[in-house]
Formats: structure tokens, sequence, C-alpha cells
């Protein structure tokens, strides 16, 4: 039967580039840790190792294994870590991520501050993008995930929730003087350059502005120089476009940079809470609480 030594053994042997390196780091001979592999291998059934060159490869079906089992043992590590934890007394880990378009500001931190006190954890927080985020919950490996849709991934299988909306609005450079200082109105903005761009393979909010400019009958003009994430505020800073960004994103805008109302009715992004359908009741205690924070504040 497989074992998790060999499974740390094979990532290992992946990670280093050899068998030889593998064992030096492992501490283990090379001809005892190939004999593990091998025996690895009798048990799945099929080579992970293709052995036909003298530097090592992954066979289509190993390669496939590797990134199936390193998912599947990081999320064993951090439930026997919880546990771990638990055992000496120490608060639960929850695992929590944010898209790059969901700004970590003062509230959220002080609603996270507000868990570890009250429900004894601890908190680790990352920037993942959305469909990553549900990809991380779905296999245990991440506990809460704030994103911002559209995404291009289904949620039928979490549990979520919208906790707060923001009006859209035109990041511009205040070198920018074409425009009224107020209001603008998104049909101007056809021959501006936007450094914001939609990934082809995910959702968020580049894809939620450009859906926005194409149902006004134009394409968003892509600036020389783009970005998908937070940075594309700077690029705006050095007047190389302008961006579609929500009213809460004033709080880490450059000093160059101003938020315009678009014109006519206002277009919202909203911010959506997800957890695991299927979880536990400490899990269900801190979504509610968030969920009452949101509900009770405006952030």
């Amino acid at each position: 039967m497989s074992t998790l030594k060999q499974f740390h053994y094979f990532i290992t042997i992946v990670e280093t580039g050899s068998f030889s390196a593998a064992s030096a780091q492992l501490f283990i001979a090379q001809s005892a840790l190939s004999r593990q592999i091998m025996l690895l291998e009798d048990e799945l059934g099929f080579l992970i190792f293709d052995r036909s060159e003298k530097k090592i490869k992954l066979t289509t079906a190993g390669d496939q294994f590797y990134r199936d089992i390193k998912k599947q043992l990081s999320a064993l590590h951090n439930t026997i870590l919880s546990a771990q934890n638990l055992a000496k007394g120490k608060g639960r880990i929850f695992r929590i991520a944010h898209s790059s378009s969901v700004i970590l500001n003062k509230e959220k931190l002080n609603l996270f501050k507000q868990l570890c006190v009250q429900h004894q954890i601890e908190i680790e927080i990352e920037t993942l993008a959305s469909e990553l985020q549900i990809e991380a919950i779905e296999n245990g490996s991440l506990d809460i995930g704030f994103i911002r849709p559209p995404v291009l991934t289904s949620l039928e299988k979490l549990n979520h929730q919208i906790i707060y909306s923001s009006q859209l609005c035109v990041a511009m450079c205040m070198e920018q003087e074409q425009f009224n200082p107020q209001k603008v109105k998104l049909t101007d903005l056809k021959d501006v350059p936007f450094v914001s761009i939609p990934h082809d393979e995910r959702g968020g909010l580049s894809y939620l502005a450009a859906n926005l400019c194409l149902s006004h009958g134009f394409s968003p003009k892509p600036a020389f120089i783009r970005s998908r994430k937070i940075s594309q505020l700077q690029l705006v800073s050095q007047n190389l476009g302008i961006c579609i960004v929500p009213q809460d994103f004033e709080s880490v805008l450059p000093h160059n940079v101003r938020l315009i109302e678009l014109d006519n009715e206002p277009y919202f992004s909203s911010v959506v809470l997800l957890w695991k359908k299927e979880t536990d009741p400490l899990l269900e205690q801190c979504v509610d609480h968030i969920l009452k924070y949101f509900s009770d504040s405006k952030v």
C-alpha cells in the first residue's frame, strides 16, 4: 500500500530535479529511494517517470499525479497542523484569501482581529485569483474566500453570499484634462487607452469593466503597458491610460490619481464571500460573524 513517505519522496525528486539531489536532501541512499519509487509505481499501476532519458522526466500520468497529490498533501498537512495546534492548546489556523481587486483595508483587518480574539483562532491571509480560491476551498486548502465576480467557474459546490457592493468609477491621472472633473460618460472612453484587460481564463474586475464597455458599443482600447492587478493604478498614475475600478479603491490611490463617477445610471461591483458547504461549527460561527459585520457596517 502506498505511504505518505513515498509520496513525499516522489514530490522531492520532482522538485529537486534528480534522484541524487533528492537522496541528499532526504538523507536516504539513492538505491533505496529508487526502490521506493518503483514500489510506488507498482502499487499505482502506471509509470511515474519516463526513464528513457538520462534527465528525469515525468510521464503524462506522472505529471497529473504530481499536481493532484501535491494539492491533497497540502490540504492534509493543513489538517494535521490544525489538529496539532488544538492538541497543544493553540487556536485553529484559518486560511483566508482575497482577490487582488478586493482591498484589504483597515475595516477588514479589524474584522480579522475580532475573529481571532472572539473565536480563539489564528488567520493566514493570501492574495489569490477568484477561480483559484474556488478550487482551494473545494479541495480543503482554503477556508474562506473574498472574490469579486464575475467568475468563469461555477459556484454551485460552495456557499456564497454578497457582502457589499461598491459603485464603479474611472481611475484617471490628474493630467487628463479632457474630462469633466465630476462625471464622465462611458461612451467618452472609447478612444482612451485602458491599462486593464480581462484574463483569458478568469473573470474578475477587468472582465466586468470590459463587459461594461461592450454593453455600450465599444471594446476597451488596450494601452501599451497593461496589468490585471492592483498595480494598474500605478500605470494610471504615469498617465499611461485609465481603468474602471470600485469606489473602495480610493483608499489605495496614488497621490495623482482621482476617481470620477460614471454619468447616467450608476454601475456597481460586488464582493462575494465563499466557504465550503459541508463544514464544521467553528467555521460556521466565523462566517456568521463576517456576515453580521458587513451587514452592520459600511466597508
